[in-house]
């Protein structure tokens, strides 16, 4: 019964699309079953399938739409963006394509790091996007046209698709149009899915809504899968992965042979760390997909993500072997090889890859991996031969090592974090990679814009200060450590640190500022500490000694301080130096007062 109901809502759906080159169920049933191909993931064949109908009707605009919805679920937005191109040529008064070339629009979305001609440039292909949507309304609204409900339904439904699509979507708009949609055809259940996918994408703490719409898809299609394991990407998107295996369980008891539930509650099982079973399901989901290259790639992924880098290779390799030229395999190909540590040819691999990739279907992830490789490859660098002594051969040159690893690491991690708001640690590990290439006043920068990303840890301040700090930035190191010893106020790095940008806050000894943090230093090194801290420690004795010495003219609380310094013997330049004062004129035959420090 429901099944009939599907089809005859399909065959009354065809003939408001203007399919009048088909005739009779039997090629309706065709169509149909391409959609259901799309459905299960399995692209080629669902291709293929397109590919017949439109030998038979090369006109017919409905066709190229879904064909181009086939290339889209596929992750191929040129190839779909061609098909609607194609249909909205032969039939310029058909909504769908227009609203299917509006999504492809809207998806390059606008990137949080453009700037100048390039924001100008994505704002006006968002404009662009957006008219192409209203005139796709407007045609589905047209009155002389008398389109059928159910088409100027699934227009405001792939209106709504496309305001929920890419990095930028606007999902207040996007939910607008599918409610819309399901106002004129209150039974489709794909408006009801739609629905659910736009609410988990608001981010919404109560989940309710989006539950009683999958479940409404689910009693509008009691033998399909499709709704339930939309439920279940739900439950995995919240991290609930014990509740998403569950459902993709019901979603496979409904229909054995939707595949896409099997990937699902591998990636699932993944998470649980349910390894085996992961690895069982996607082989699966191969059967179930057999021929089906897109699978296969998919597949490789799935190898990358359990960590099977080496299998992940071999695949990719397989699946190139068989012709085909996939720009994703060189990417998985370079993450899997840095992951492995093979960072030479991960770099080939993802420099042939960003050679081929258009600049606005780079994700963050791709920047990301590109700076471990670099970090992978300057760990590996060769540590210069040590100079000569005085009357022996010169060592050899070392070989040029070319452009400077840590910094192209740095600014690789600065274009992830500046695309991706999720990815804010890349700034600290850019200010890092920036550290060891003594770039630090870059390093500065990229701890500062760690911190500006609205989720500072403690330990960005440290970092911070330490590099402002190297950099001279005195005044910015001091602020640094002010938030870090209040934030720990039991360590004494914090208070090293802020003494040492006071010292470079007053070079002429002037004020002598930075002595109330050197005291707070040597309160907080603990006795059962002073071995591990003898460096630190020697340091804040050291500059007590001069303070009492030049500034207090107070000799036996100088002589005090630097006895203590030779007691410590921590053999620095600061132990020299301390011990050559003690033997100065002004504190010959002078004795030691006690310099202990009154507690705070």
């Amino acid at each position: 019964m429901e099944h009939l109901k599907e089809r005859h809502l399909l065959i009354g759906l065809l003939a408001g699309l203007g399919l009048t080159a088909i005739h009779g169920t039997a090629e309706a049933q065709t169509l149909l079953d391409a959609q259901r191909l799309t459905d299960r993931e399995q692209f080629e064949a669902a291709t293929t399938a397109f590919r017949k109908l439109l030998a038979a009707t090369p006109n017919d605009g409905a066709t190229w739409y879904f064909l181009g919805e086939n290339y889209w679920e596929n992750e191929q937005p040129d190839s779909a963006q061609l098909c609607y191109r194609r249909g909205a040529e032969l039939n310029p008064r058909h909504p769908l394509n227009h609203a299917g070339l509006g999504k492809v629009l809207f998806a390059r979305g606008i990137p949080d790091d453009a700037g100048g001609g390039a924001l100008q440039e994505a704002q006006a292909r968002r404009e662009e996007a957006k008219a192409k949507l209203n005139e796709a309304i407007a045609m589905a609204e047209d009155k002389t046209a008398k389109h059928p409900k159910e088409l100027k339904a699934l227009t405001y439904r792939e209106v709504a698709d496309a305001y929920g699509a890419g990095p930028d979507p606007d999902v207040a708009t996007a939910l607008t149009h599918v409610d819309k949609a399901i106002e004129l055809n209150p039974n489709d259940a794909d408006a009801h899915v739609l629905r659910g996918d736009l609410l988990v994408a608001r981010g919404s703490f109560d989940a309710s809504e989006a539950v009683a719409a999958y479940k409404r898809a689910a009693e509008l299609m009691p033998s399909a899968a499709r709704p339930v394991a939309r439920k279940a990407l739900m439950y995995h998107r919240a991290k609930n992965y014990e509740a998403a295996v569950a459902e993709y369980d019901r979603a496979v008891a409904i229909d054995p042979s939707f595949a896409p539930a099997y990937s699902g509650r591998a990636e699932a099982l993944f998470m649980t760390k349910a390894y085996d079973k992961a690895t069982a399901d996607y082989t699966k989901y191969l059967e179930l997909n057999a021929g089906n290259i897109s699978a296969r790639v998919r597949y490789a992924k799935f190898l990358f993500l359990v960590g099977k880098y080496t299998e992940s290779i071999a695949e990719i390799d397989a699946v190139r072997g068989t012709g085909v030229k996939d720009n994703n395999l060189r990417r998985i190909e370079g993450y899997a090889r840095c992951e492995a540590g093979d960072f030479a040819a991960a770099r080939a691999a993802m420099e042939a890859y960003f050679a081929e990739q258009p600049a606005d279907k780079v994700i963050a992830t791709d920047h990301e991996y590109m700076g471990k490789i670099y970090a992978g490859l300057a760990a590996k660098v060769p540590t210069p031969p040590t100079p000569p002594a005085p009357g022996t051969a010169e060592a050899p040159v070392p070989p040029a090592l070319g452009p400077d690893l840590d910094s192209l690491a740095a600014e690789s991690y600065l274009k992830a974090a500046r695309m991706d708001r999720t990815k804010a640690y890349l700034f600290a590990e850019a200010g890092k990679a920036f550290g060891k290439a003594k770039r630090h006043d870059l390093a500065t920068r990229a701890f500062r814009d760690k911190i500006a990303s609205g989720k500072p840890e403690v330990n960005d301040y440290y970092y911070l200060g330490s590099s402002a700090n190297k950099a001279k930035l005195y005044a910015t190191a001091d602020s640094a450590w002010a938030v870090y010893c209040e934030k720990q106020p039991n360590l004494h790095q914090g208070f090293l640190g802020r003494a040492r940008a006071n010292v470079g806050l007053d070079p002429d000894k002037q004020t002598w500022q930075a002595r109330p943090y050197y005291e707070d230093v040597v309160r907080r090194i603990k006795p059962e500490e002073q071995a591990k801290y003898k460096v630190d420690l020697e340091e804040a004795y050291f500059y007590l000694g001069f303070y009492h010495f030049s500034k207090e003219k107070d000799m036996g609380m100088a002589k005090c301080w630097f006895e203590q310094l030779k007691t410590l013997n921590a053999g620095t330049s600061n132990t020299k130096q301390g011990m050559d004062m003690l033997l100065t004129k002004e504190l010959q035959g002078v004795s030691a007062k006690d310099c202990t420090l009154p507690a705070q």
